[in-house]
């Protein structure tokens, strides 16, 4: 058996410290003592057969075999290249306290597909998921993207982030081909000019309050939009950046909706739709 694939019960570990005669009351002037065993608490599992890394494995630089693997509680960021190249880890649980992951935490986990974000996390740091390569699906409450961060994820088809997401640097995204998603809040402050470079398959994304004259420029794949969310808190100019298809639909605040469709310039959209119709936004363009 795996030295790892358990963790000691904390009771049977206080009886055999204490000992039968601990028990004993009667024992004449016997002083009382008592024993505190600490053990690092892990989350309650979603599948049976998950294995939780502990700051105990970190400490032994036990490197992962298993499949799917969670966090103990004290562990609370992962450190840089900690699981860089690991081949076996095909699912894994970010539990809420960590916050951090480091610079190429995950790099080359070419058979990683599922990465479970179970709370807000503050920084996916540089590289930290480059080449994962069998990674299908993103979505975080992130604050901060680092650089080439998810550079050359082949498999990932969508990246939805919280009302959190501030800033995504330069080459996050690069060379995901088949990325056809990308969907952020109306509180986006920060994307850099190569963020989504080589991503020419992007056919939905949201343009964030403040990227009104930037975003259409940074999707390279004009060809293959479908939907378009504009989040925006006013009506403006279509920009000349923006050279949408006629198979493309324009959601926008419902407040502006019909100064827009009366609008020559944005009509080359194939239709405008106010967001409240829309899957994932209110008519405000906050997440529903």
């Amino acid at each position: 058996m795996n030295r790892y694939s358990f963790i000691p019960n904390a009771a049977l570990a206080l009886c055999m410290l204490i000992g039968l005669g601990g028990c004993d009351k009667s024992a004449p002037n016997k002083q009382e003592t008592k024993v505190v065993v600490e053990q690092e608490a892990v989350a309650e599992a979603p599948t049976s057969d998950i294995f939780f890394y502990t700051s105990q494995h970190r400490a032994d630089k036990y490197v992962p075999t298993e499949e799917k693997m969670g966090f103990g509680s004290h562990v609370q960021s992962i450190n840089p290249s900690e699981f860089k190249d690991n081949k076996s880890l095909r699912e894994v649980w970010v539990g809420p306290q960590i916050k951090h992951i480091a610079e190429g935490a995950f790099a080359g986990c070419s058979s990683l597909e599922k990465v479970h974000f179970q709370g807000e996390v503050a920084v996916i740091n540089d590289e930290a998921f480059r080449d994962c390569s069998s990674l299908k699906n993103l979505r975080v409450d992130v604050y901060t993207i680092g650089l080439d961060a998810f550079r050359g994820c082949t498999s990932l088809e969508t990246a939805r982030f919280g009302e959190h997401i501030w800033w995504i640097r330069d080459g996050a995204f690069g060379d995901c081909r088949k990325l056809r998603s990308v969907l952020m809040g109306i509180t986006m402050q920060k994307i850099e000019d190569g963020a989504f470079e080589g991503c020419t398959s992007i056919e939905e994304f949201s343009i964030p309050n403040d990227f009104k004259n930037r975003m259409f420029g940074l999707v390279p794949s004009a060809s293959k939009w479908k939907k378009v969310y504009l989040l925006s808190t006013e009506y403006y100019a279509m920009p000349k950046n923006c050279t949408p298809q006629k198979g493309c639909t324009l959601y926008v605040p419902d407040a502006f909706l019909a100064q827009y469709q009366a609008d020559a310039d944005w009509m080359q959209f194939g239709s405008i739709e106010p967001l409240s119709k829309s899957k994932y936004f209110t008519a405000e363009g906050f997440w529903k």
